[in-house]
C-alpha cells in the first residue's frame, strides 16, 4: 500500500510540474525496530566512528557517516557535496524510491543524524524519519541489536532539488536589510557572543537570535527531542512566530539542522530556511557586518 501511495504521489507531482514535499517525522526506538526488515524501510546508522557500528547496530541498517554528504568547495570546508553526488551516495547506501529512510545516531551526534535528514529533503526524498532518541534510547529499551551487515542492490532513485530548504550567501546578504526576516543562531552562547577564538572572525549576525540546538532537547538525552509544548514554549518565548521569515545557522548548517527539522517538519513553521554556509563562510567574507556580545534581554 506505501509503495502504491508513494507512486501516486509521484504521478501527482510530475502532472502538476512539481515534486511531493518532504516529510520528516519522529519515530521511536520500537517502532524502527518492528519495521527494521520491512523492504520499503531503509535504516541509515550514520554515527561517525564505524567501529560503534561494527559492536552492534539496529538490524538491516546501513553505516553511512555522516561526514560523508560534505566536502571542499572553493576554499570554503564543509560544504554540501552536488546534488549528483548526493544522489549516488544515497543509491550506494541502498536508498532507493518508495522507501521511508530511517536516520540514527549516538553521543554528541545528534546535528549529522539531522543534518543527513537535511540533506534527503534537498534531495526532495518524500519519506523521512527520525529515530528520537537515537542509539542510546535503542539499546536502553533492550531492542534486537545485529553485527551483520544488510544485503540489498541499487535501486532507481529519483531525485528533484528543493530550491525552497537552503539559504545562500546571497540570500542572507539580502535578508540583512530586510526586517521581515528572523535569523536564529543555533550555536552556544559564548560562540554566538563571539567569546570563543574558532573562526576567521567571531560573534553573530546582527539582529540574530540565539537559541542553542541543545536548549530542545533532553538534557539525558540529546537525540530525544524535548515534549513539543516545551519546544513551542522556547520560540515562543523568543518571538518566533509561524509568520516570520526564518533562516537558521550554526557553524557549519549542521547543529542548526536540529532545530531545521524541528521547526519546519515536526511544528509546522512554513517558512524556515537553513543557512548551508553558516558562520564557516559568513565570518570568512570581509564585508559582511559581525556583532559581538550576549544576546539581547
Amino acid at each position: 500500500m506505501r509503495r502504491v501511495l508513494f507512486l501516486v504521489g509521484c504521478l501527482l507531482a510530475a502532472a502538476l510540474g512539481g515534486w511531493a514535499e518532504t516529510q520528516i517525522t519522529l519515530v521511536t526506538p520500537a517502532w524502527v525496530a518492528q519495521h527494521a526488515t520491512d523492504p520499503n524501510v531503509r535504516i541509515l546508522d550514520v554515527r561517525l566512528d564505524v567501529h560503534e557500528y561494527f559492536i552492534g547496530h539496529v538490524p538491516n541498517a546501513v553505516h553511512m557517516a555522516d561526514s560523508t554528504v560534505r566536502g571542499p568547495q572553493l576554499g570554503f570546508p564543509v560544504q554540501y557535496l552536488p546534488i549528483n553526488m548526493l544522489r549516488d551516495l544515497m543509491m550506494r547506501a541502498g536508498v532507493r524510491d518508495g522507501q521511508t529512510v530511517v536516520i540514527y545516531s549516538d553521543g554528541d551526534n545528534t546535528p549529522g543524524a539531522t543534518m543527513v535528514a537535511y540533506v534527503l529533503n534537498k534531495l526532495g526524498y518524500p519519506q523521512v524519519a527520525f529515530m528520537n532518541g537515537g542509539w542510546s534510547a535503542y539499546k536502553a529499551a533492550n531492542l534486537p541489536v545485529a553485527q551483520q551487515y544488510p544485503s540489498y542492490q541499487p535501486g532507481p532513485l529519483t531525485v528533484r532539488e528543493n530550491r525552497t530548504i537552503g539559504a545562500d550567501l546571497a540570500m542572507v546578504r539580502a535578508a540583512l536589510t530586510n526586517p521581515n526576516v528572523k535569523f536564529i543562531d543555533a550555536r552556544p552562547p559564548e560562540a554566538y557572543a563571539g567569546d570563543v577564538n574558532t573562526w576567521q572572525r567571531n560573534g553573530h549576525i546582527p539582529g540574530a537570535i540565539n537559541i542553542p540546538w541543545p536548549s530542545i532537547m533532553d538534557p539525558n538525552n540529546k537525540h530525544q527531542y524535548k515534549p513539543l509544548a516545551d519546544i513551542q514554549a522556547i520560540y515562543d518565548a523568543k518571538g518566533i512566530t509561524k509568520t516570520d521569515t526564518i533562516i537558521l545557522y550554526c557553524g557549519t548548517s549542521r547543529e542548526a539542522s536540529v532545530e531545521f527539522v524541528m521547526l519546519r517538519h515536526v511544528l509546522g513553521y512554513p517558512n524556515v530556511r537553513l543557512f548551508e554556509g553558516s558562520w564557516n563562510m559568513y565570518s570568512a567574507i570581509p564585508d559582511l557586518p559581525v556583532v559581538k556580545g550576549p544576546q539581547p534581554r
